[in-house]
This record gives C-alpha cells, structure tokens and sequence, in this order.
C-alpha cells in the first residue's frame, strides 16, 4: 500500500510540477553547433559579437532536368569552383547586420573562364520578432531583409561567357526563419531549422551584348528576371560535445525571365526580339558532419546534390567545407 501510495505521489508530482522545473536540468553546455550547409540561423549575435564563416564549394553539373522533369545527360559537364565569405555583427539584441561576398571560376568541358571572377553579393538584416529559450524548446523566430547587390559581370562578356558571374540584378528579399532544440530520449538535443524566403521581380536589368542570359555580341536590351522563390529544411543531432551530424532540404522556384532588345539578324541588320523563358523549380538534398573546436572554432564538411522532381533545371552534386570563427 505504501508503495502504490509513493508511486501515485511521484505520478502527481510529474504532473504537477511546471515543465521548466524539469527543464533546468538540461543543460546546453556539452552541445555546440557550426549550422548546416544551407539554411540560416534564426539567432541574433550578441551585441557587438562579429563572426565569419568561409565556405569552399566545387559543383559539378553533369546534366538537366526538362520541363516535364525528365533527366538528360550532358554531354559537356560543368564545374564551378566558388569560395564564399559570410559576414556578421550583432547590433542589437535582437539586430544582426550580414554581408556576403563571393568569386570564383567556371568551366564547361574545355572551355574555362578567365582566372578568379567576382560574383553578387548581399547585405542583410535579421531582426528576432520571438526570443527562443533551448532548455524548454520554445522556438526562435525571425525576420530578414536580403539586398542583392550586383558586384559580378553579367554581360559585355565578349567571346568567353563563363566570366559572367552575376545577374545584374538588385534583388531584394524577404524571409522568415524559425528554430528550435528538441530533447531525445538519451538527454542529447536536436536542433531543427526551417526558412521560407520570398522575391519580387527586381525589374528591368539592362543587357549589352554576350550575356549571361544567353544574349550574342549585338544585343541591346533589357532583361526582366521573375519572382524567386524557396523553402529550407535543417536538422542537426549534437552527438556529443564535438561532433553533430546535419542535413538541409531545400526547394526552390524562380520566375519567368522575360528577355527584350535589338539583336543582329544573320543578315547583318537589328532587329527587335523578344523572349519569354520558362520558370523552373529543384530540389536538393545536403547532409554534412560538424565538428566543433572550441567555443570559437568549428568546421563543417558536406555535400549537396539534386534530387528528382526538377525542372529546367541541373542535375548537380556539390562538395562543400565551411569553418566557422567568432570573435
């Protein structure tokens, strides 16, 4: 009787007692995280906290989906080397600054770009509208502006266009990001992320000549790029206080890019043309393995591939190696 007496009072008390009571018990300090390849963290720096984080990224395109999403092989496969620098500084609490720049170097079967070339870049701004808390799971919630800034040729490219790295376009986005820390069974967390991101149409994009849309050397015009736009996925398991195992899913839509100028015709002479290209979608996959230094180092190694279900779009696998610093 005594028995069942104590065991109906533990029973009672578990229900009882505020879940955050049970909460204090977690604890955060044998779990680091670098992020996963793809998706953007909810969080804010500390005020006055900077961080960067370079990634190395070698993709190599070896075919296409069309718009019935059939997959077809290409017979001249493409390869794109890019080192990418990410930027951060925590402004306010909740008010974090970002900056992104890139450059790299392409190639298609024997044809390559002309050494290192700028691509775009992007300044960001990512306020937290809801504080998150890791010990009782509530979720971070954020908002943030992207401006793309057109820092990379696009077109004049003259007889090589894999020196186009850019689209000519200032871009901006919006996007709304969540994150959370789930607690398993054997005490380790697990920490998700998602991110829905949005863009309008960034106008007119003035094209002179060889182009990265596909324009010949007498080109003048314009192109009008579509609405963009793509949702992200992320898990991250924290194995022990060095090692965390992640992956991204992402998928992504972009609009119509509507293309019009004067051309030259086979007999010398401009003429106005005008075309309409067509929207695409894809779809991709990236797992990756974190390995976290110290509460300042950490370094993420994964790959990214496409996945069925694109269309006009490529069929591609990327290896990629980040390493995260904070200051």
């Amino acid at each position: 009787m005594k028995r069942q007496c104590r065991a109906a009072g533990m029973l009672l008390a578990m229900v009882v007692v505020p879940t955050g009571t049970w909460a204090q018990a977690r604890s955060m300090e044998d779990a680091r995280f670098t992020g996963p390849l793809l998706t953007s963290s909810a969080n804010a720096q500390a005020p006055g906290a900077f961080f960067m984080q370079p990634y190395l990224i070698h993709t190599r395109t070896s075919g296409s989906y069309d718009g019935k999403g059939d997959r077809h092989r290409l017979e001249e496969r493409g390869r794109d080397t890019k080192l990418s620098v990410l930027m951060g500084y925590g402004i306010s609490k909740r008010l974090t600054g970002e900056l992104s720049v890139n450059g790299g170097r392409s190639s298609s079967g024997r044809q390559h770009g002309d050494g290192l070339r700028f691509g775009d870049s992007s300044v960001r701004l990512k306020y937290v509208l809801r504080p998150g808390d890791a010990l009782t799971s509530r979720m971070t919630v954020s908002a943030m502006l992207n401006q793309s800034l057109a820092t990379g040729s696009h077109d004049r490219l003259g007889d090589n266009v894999l020196n186009g790295r850019g689209n000519g376009s200032y871009r901006t986005g919006l996007s709304l990001l969540g994150q959370q820390v789930l607690w398993m069974p054997n005490g380790r967390p697990l920490r998700w992320r998602w991110q829905a991101n949005w863009s309008p149409s960034p106008g007119d994009v003035r094209v002179r000549g060889s182009s990265v849309y596909g324009t010949g050397a007498g080109f003048d015009g314009h192109a009008s790029p579509g609405v963009n736009s793509s949702a992200l996925l992320a898990m991250e398991y924290s194995i022990n206080r060095n090692w965390v195992v992640a992956m991204d899913l992402r998928g992504s839509h972009k609009g119509r890019t509507t293309l019009e100028g004067n051309d030259m015709n086979r007999d010398g002479y401009s003429q106005w043309t005008q075309r309409v290209g067509r929207s695409s979608r894809s779809f991709s996959i990236a797992p990756a393995v974190e390995y976290i230094i110290n509460d300042n180092v950490g370094v993420l190694a994964g790959v990214q591939a496409s996945l069925p279900g694109g269309r006009n779009s490529a069929s591609f696998v990327s290896p990629q190696v980040s390493m995260t610093l904070s200051f």
